[in-house]
């Protein structure tokens, strides 16, 4: 099985690289610039601090669109909990909203 490692520069994630099972150089990498981050959420541009990951601070235009995405799921969530008061039931949503 293959593993992933974040290439650390001046305390920023600079790339992410496979390294594949007995691959040569495998435990150089580890010990130079990589770190061994197979199964974390981990991505270009992250800072690398006391042996810790941390993601960027999100833009504006993230921030906005995720409010954006909560207002329209509670939307939905209002407009299904009406419907189910009329009477309609679960499979008459599903077949209405998708």
């Amino acid at each position: 099985m293959s593993r992933i490692a974040a290439v650390i520069k001046d305390g920023l994630v600079e790339n992410i690289i496979e390294i594949a099972e007995g691959a040569k150089g495998d435990s150089e990498i580890q010990t130079r610039n990589g770190i061994d981050i197979t199964g974390q959420a981990v991505s270009i541009g992250w800072a690398y601090e006391n042996k810790e990951f941390i993601a960027p601070p999100k833009t504006q235009e993230q921030l906005d669109s995720e409010v954006e995405q909560l207002a329209k799921a509670e939307l939905r969530l209002a407009a299904e909990a009406k419907l189910l008061a009329l009477g309609l039931n679960v499979d008459d949503l599903k077949a209405l909203l998708g």
